[in-house]
């Protein structure tokens, strides 16, 4: 079962720390509980350098959709022979390992994953997850008119083109995904928690004060928060102070201080 494997959940870790997983699936349609994988890409990033590359097709038990031949190119006949996913799944899972995983449009691609591993007894994949997708709205929201991969890789000036095939939209996706790392660090995203947390964060203005927290400890205390005029708007206490001092100052705009 996958709740005995190890999963990377050190919040506090510095981001150039975390080992990511970028993948890409190529499916026969949209619904993970009535359409199979065709193609899995994967690259494996540690230390942001590639530590690995998986890419395999996968027979789905069934014909190709034409619609899907079209988009993809993949066909009936390039998948006859091809391993099933029961094959390819428990080597997938080793690949992953504790890994962060990174998408474009995530969900999508571990949905049919978790699917998989649901039916095969497995349970769903515990790792934490990051899109592309998600972190492009909130950095890149004046730069681009859409956030489709084939345009943020244009845009980033990725040295892959996605073409609709798993190891290629992988890689690309790699490179946008790194580049946004990049942005995000302007802003003071240079932990796991706070890439975690930048998505859903409220108030862009406000990113640059999880650089605030920096020097609290990673320990429980008390904390208040001041506004301009030094009055205090805000007393909490909690199990972990920088966390939830980094996640109290975006939603408020205040700075923090431990008692």
């Amino acid at each position: 079962m996958l709740g005995v494997q190890q999963t990377f959940d050190d919040l506090g870790a510095p981001l150039h720390r975390v080992p990511f997983v970028v993948l890409d699936l190529e499916t026969t349609g949209t619904s993970p509980g009535t359409d199979a994988i065709t193609e899995i890409g994967a690259v494996r990033y540690v230390g942001g350098e590639l530590n690995g590359t998986f890419h395999t097709l996968i027979d789905p038990g069934a014909d190709i959709p034409p619609l899907i031949t079209v988009l993809t190119g993949i066909t009936t006949a390039m998948v006859i022979g091809a391993p099933r996913i029961e094959e390819v799944l428990p080597t997938l899972l080793e690949f992953v390992g504790d890994a962060v995983i990174v998408g474009h449009n995530v969900r999508f691609d571990k949905g049919f994953l978790d699917a998989a591993a649901v039916r095969l007894g497995y349970g769903r994949m515990p790792n934490r997850t990051s899109d592309t997708c998600a972190l492009s709205r909130r950095l890149l929201a004046e730069e681009v008119r859409d956030h489709r991969l084939a345009t943020l890789a244009t845009h980033l000036r990725s040295p892959v083109t996605p073409i609709h095939r798993a190891l290629e939209d992988a890689k690309a996706t790699a490179h946008v995904f790194f580049e946004l790392l990049q942005r995000a660090g302007t802003i003071g995203v240079v932990y796991l928690e706070d890439l975690m947390r930048l998505p859903t964060a409220r108030g862009a203005p406000h990113y640059a004060k999880l650089r605030l927290t920096d020097s609290l400890p990673r320990k429980p205390g008390v904390y208040l928060f001041r506004n301009g005029a030094g009055e205090v708007i805000y007393i909490g206490k909690a199990k972990e102070l920088r966390s939830r001092c980094a996640a109290t100052s975006t939603a408020t705009g205040g700075v923090g201080s431990p008692r």
